[in-house]
């Protein structure tokens, strides 16, 4: 740690121009400590109040955390030391902490800062920590470094410390339009921003406009590729994590997980069930092994703090087998413990039958062709196009996967409505022993 940033900071957390509580940020610890002050807890972050709805000092810490870039996240905790901050959370403590999924950010004791002074939404803010984090040239990082460390101003208006998730990523302003920037890892053959095209097509076959967060595919270069989406929120807008609800809440023993968000999200007046229909579809269909409780949610007014909807879909990079090997089954994933169950089951497949009991918003003729859409979008990545095969399992597995959905949706639904198309390249008795997929 260097010399700008004290042991211990006296903060502020505010909720647009609300004071929310006062805090010490211990910078050692990584955690408050000593008392924290409410103001205003109408206002707090979920996730930082227990189901009482007090705010508390553990749970104020675990938010103020797991609000900023993951220490997982490839290079991101060496690149902030490299700068003089031992996390982002200390990072956050030393500046504003300002979101472009919501509107808390942290005022400095002293500060007579307001909103309107420091919102990314409105306010132009400096991109070099971005840069620095999402560097697709390693000889910029050292230049980078080296500025970053010579201007603490740089860091403290950027919205990046607060931007969590795995994949590198960062905020940028493009015509005066702010952008989500992402790019993929190795790991994954980087076919994350690639996957997040597809789901964008896939949405746009199936779902309303407003149901989706929509991504564009930026061919950067050779492994600079990146997915690029404009945030789903604005000034007035929360993004409440689905995973804020599970921790400020306490669930009934005899509640599983799907039924105590339904109940939870209706509690304050909104019917999520064809939300979460409509997710659980494109994941089935996409093969989503990662959809957590941190990328699904509602949206709420920050001022009347009224429950507006569920959120629109979004992150389902980490999809369509992008980190299997040929040889392996293109089929469902099984996460390896319950605590990490995705979202609702470990074995993800079987939320299909399990919580997609509707589907009457489902046009199985919006399927028609996309196999082949999706294919030629992944042929624009050499890692996976020069791997002979890779292309045509790919293309099986998704025809497969919608047929077993289209089926799905004519057996709950009596065969009112529904055909179920011939998929062309699928023989469903083959391939379905091949995965050994089923509902």
């Amino acid at each position: 740690m260097n010399s700008r940033t004290p042991e211990l900071s006296r903060l502020t957390l505010m909720c647009s121009d609300h004071e929310v509580a006062e805090f010490t940020w211990n910078h050692d610890r990584q955690a408050v400590t000593g008392k924290t002050h409410v103001l205003d807890a109408a206002h707090a972050p979920l996730m930082a109040t227990d189901p009482s709805g007090n705010i508390t000092r553990d749970r104020l810490s675990s938010w103020f955390k797991n609000r900023g870039i993951p220490d997982f996240r490839p290079d991101a905790a060496d690149r902030l030391r490299a700068v003089g901050y031992p996390s982002a959370a200390s990072l956050m403590a030393s500046g504003f902490g300002a979101s472009l999924s919501d509107q808390y950010w942290i005022r400095p004791a002293g500060s007579a800062s307001t909103w309107r002074d420091v919102n990314c939404f409105e306010n132009d803010f400096s991109e070099e920590l971005g840069e620095l984090l999402l560097a697709h040239d390693a000889s910029s990082v050292p230049s980078l470094i080296e500025k970053i460390r010579g201007n603490a101003d740089l860091l403290a208006s950027s919205p990046d410390a607060a931007l969590n998730g795995n994949l590198p990523k960062r905020w940028t302003i493009e015509g005066g339009q702010r952008m989500l920037v992402k790019s993929g890892r190795s790991s994954g053959r980087f076919q994350e921003p690639f996957n997040e095209k597809i789901a964008s097509v896939l949405c746009s076959r199936l779902l309303d406009e407003g149901d989706y967060v929509a991504y564009e595919l930026e061919d950067g270069g050779f492994m600079k590729w990146t997915s690029r989406c404009k945030p789903m929120t604005d000034q007035v807008t929360e993004f409440v994590p689905a995973w804020a609800l599970l921790c400020s809440s306490k669930r009934p023993s005899d509640l599983g997980l799907h039924d105590f968000y339904v109940s939870a999200c209706a509690a304050h007046g909104l019917d999520v069930r064809e939300d979460v229909e409509k997710m659980l579809v494109i994941d089935y269909l996409m093969a989503n092994f990662d959809r957590h409780w941190n990328n699904f949610g509602v949206l709420i007014d920050s001022e009347s703090r009224e429950w507006l909807r569920a959120a629109p879909v979004f992150d389902t990079g980490e999809a369509l087998w992008c980190d299997r090997e040929l040889s392996q089954p293109f089929d469902g994933y099984t996460t390896p413990r319950a605590g990490m169950m995705r979202p609702f089951a470990r074995k993800i497949d079987e939320q299909l039958g399990r919580y997609c009991r509707n589907l009457s918003w489902f046009d199985p003729s919006g399927l028609k062709g996309f196999s082949e859409e999706a294919c030629d979008i992944l042929l624009g990545n050499p890692f996976i196009a020069n791997e002979r095969g890779r292309i045509d399992k790919i293309r099986e597995a998704i025809d497969l996967r919608a047929m077993m959905l289209t089926r799905h949706a004519h057996e709950i639904s009596g065969g009112r409505g529904f055909m179920v198309p011939d998929m062309g390249a699928v023989c469903a008795t083959g391939a379905a022993k091949r995965t050994g997929l089923h509902l």
